[in-house]
């Protein structure tokens, strides 16, 4: 009996757990224990099941070097008075005006709160947040972080709706070649999972790019076509992915020209053309799906399908 339970427990731990991928966060502070803290407090913060994922910079100069080599922080909490009286009110202009990102929430923190009053900053820098560290408890630090990320996030959204959109433009120019058709389907995509999902993740293939056979027995090569996130510069290439191999395989035994699985909070959808060719639209970070968002997800494979459908005939023509 203790055998059985010991190989159970082995077989629980042994299941994959859905990681999400953090929101990174810079502290930009010369005080060694602000660092320590901060951490400490927020080490079992999430939103959206996303955790926090910390880095630190001890200087204004470190904060810039640091700033300049990635552009996906969501938040910087930063003192205003380190090597100067004012190296974080230049942090924070220079983030703006010249790193030109307008997406990070900038939150600073003072310890010496008449060197820069709380209303001139506010009206002078673009800032989210001015805070005294001594006003900063745990439940107000864990406020600020719902509403500073909340923000973050959907801002991050409405910058990929319009990436999506400048996409979808371009593309109606020549809205038959098979060029323009990859382009409107990058677009729509891109606006798509940003509606739907926090983590703008997901891959539009074709299986088989080769051509078709009957079995599906057999695992297909799905190429990706259209992408976001990790897969945007895999647009080409084949989808490695043993779980979409595998429920391709049992979606193509149903019947319906659009059907559906969500596996692991990720979506795997398959469109059936009339000519028997097959769709795969894959969506990372997908719960629940209400009747308004299967609607959209199918007539997104639905009309992408035909397009590219028909981009390929015509081309064939010519």
């Amino acid at each position: 009996m203790a055998d059985q339970f010991l190989f159970a427990d082995e077989a629980a731990d042994s299941e994959p757990k859905e990681t999400y991928p953090p929101f990174h966060i810079l502290v930009v502070d010369d005080d060694e224990e602000i660092h320590v803290i901060t951490k400490m407090a927020l080490s079992d913060f999430k939103l959206d099941k996303r955790p926090l994922e910390f880095h630190s910079a001890y200087s204004a100069k470190e904060a810039k070097e640091i700033l300049s080599t990635r552009n996906d922080f969501a938040m910087m909490l930063l003192d205003v008075v380190m090597e100067s009286d004012h190296a974080g009110l230049d942090v924070a202009r220079w983030t703006r005006e010249e790193l030109k990102n307008k997406l990070i929430r900038i939150v600073l923190r003072t310890g010496q709160p008449g060197q820069a009053p709380e209303e001139e900053v506010i009206a002078k820098y673009d800032i989210d947040d001015y805070k005294e560290k001594t006003e900063l408890t745990y439940r107000k630090l864990m406020t600020l972080m719902y509403s500073s990320l909340r923000a973050f996030r959907d801002l991050q959204a409405i910058e990929h709706y319009k990436s999506g959109l400048e996409r979808i433009i371009k593309a109606s120019a020549e809205i038959f070649s098979a060029q323009s058709v990859n382009q409107l389907s990058q677009g729509i995509l891109e606006q798509l999972v940003a509606l739907l999902t926090r983590t703008q993740t997901a891959a539009y293939c074709k299986l088989n790019p080769e051509g078709y056979t009957a079995s599906a027995d057999n695992d297909e090569p799905l190429q990706i076509i259209a992408a976001t996130g990790e897969y945007k510069q895999r647009v080409g290439e084949l989808l490695k992915n043993n779980d979409a191999q595998r429920i391709v395989n049992e979606l193509r035994q149903r019947k319906e020209t659009v059907s559906y699985e969500i596996h692991n909070n990720t979506y795997y959808g398959l469109y059936k053309t009339s000519q028997s060719q097959y769709y795969l639209l894959f969506i990372k970070g997908i719960g629940e799906l209400s009747d308004t968002d299967k609607h959209l997800l199918s007539l997104f494979m639905n009309n992408t399908a035909i397009a590219f459908e028909h981009a390929i005939l015509l081309n064939h023509s010519r």
